[in-house]
């Protein structure tokens, strides 16, 4: 899985965004985002039993590729905890916090999914692994800037689930990590979608669009600073004996296409890296501007 996959991701989170949020066809503000976005996901969403797990070639594991698995099945388990901060910070939204239930539902599974293929490869886990995973750090208090971390959050693990994929020769763990991308590219689509309908009904939309334009430019900077889980999961697997280098491979192609959402998002004409810092100046000027 090369070039050709990347350009696919790419096409599937910027391309559901735009279909979804164009104006041509937005939905109503009042309308539930939380249906359309579940029957999405029940179309698209896969079954435990769907995977082949009868294909799994023990042969084909290695020691690295079974703790770059490891890795990402602890911090996935950050979900839990992430959910409980979503349900606090977000309670007067009866909608988006169900559309989380979902979230939570899906993403659960990830983690579920890759320790039992682990376990099918020799690797043991203690009772603890999944209580230890749970911790995460508590959200930033701007919703919109929360949504946009997870909006770039989730395209950075769709892609890193992806070179996973490429770079594993055992094909059970190959088909189970393109599954698991697609399911965070989908999530990011979501987290989108919620950030933009949160825009337009902002009674002060110069202020969120700098919020998201700031998550976004603390993002490319100060990316080693950032404590989400996934942010952790690419700094661990950095430092893995033995990680096939095509796990990282691309990476910097994320800050590309956490450019181009947050541009899409805030109207913005963010198209790379050097663009948002004399957007975000002028943002902040425009916020504090009197009157």
């Amino acid at each position: 899985m090369g070039a050709d996959d990347q350009g696919s991701l790419h096409r599937q989170v910027l391309g559901t965004v735009q279909g979804a949020t164009s104006p041509a066809r937005a939905a109503p503000l009042d309308s539930s985002l939380y249906r359309q976005l579940l029957e999405t996901a029940e179309g698209a969403r896969w079954r435990t039993s769907d995977v082949a797990w009868s294909s799994f070639r023990p042969e084909l594991t290695s020691p690295a590729l079974c703790a770059a698995v490891r890795e990402m099945a602890f911090h996935e388990q950050a979900t839990f905890s992430a959910t409980q901060r979503f349900m606090q910070a977000f309670s007067d939204d009866p909608d988006f916090t169900q559309w989380v239930s979902v979230w939570f539902y899906e993403e659960t599974r990830h983690p579920q999914a890759l320790m039992r293929w682990a376990e099918m490869a020799g690797v043991t886990f203690d009772a603890s692994f999944v209580a230890r995973g749970r911790v995460s750090t508590p959200f930033m208090r701007s919703r919109m800037g929360t949504l946009v971390t997870n909006v770039i959050s989730e395209v950075t693990a769709a892609l890193a689930y992806l070179n996973l994929a490429r770079a594993s020769p055992e094909p059970l763990l190959s088909g189970l990590c393109r599954r698991i991308a697609a399911d965070e590219a989908r999530h990011s689509a979501s987290f989108f979608t919620y950030a933009r309908r949160r825009l337009e009904s902002a009674a002060d939309p110069e202020r969120e669009r700098l919020d998201a334009v700031k998550v976004l430019h603390f993002w490319l900077n100060e990316n080693g600073s950032v404590t989400h889980p996934v942010n952790r999961t690419m700094e661990r697997l950095r430092g893995l004996d033995g990680i096939d280098p095509a796990v990282l491979q691309g990476l910097d192609t994320v800050r590309a296409r956490a450019c181009a959402a947050v541009g899409l998002l805030t109207g913005e004409p963010i198209r790379t890296p050097a663009d948002v810092e004399p957007i975000l100046t002028a943002l902040v000027a425009r916020a504090h501007a009197p009157g």
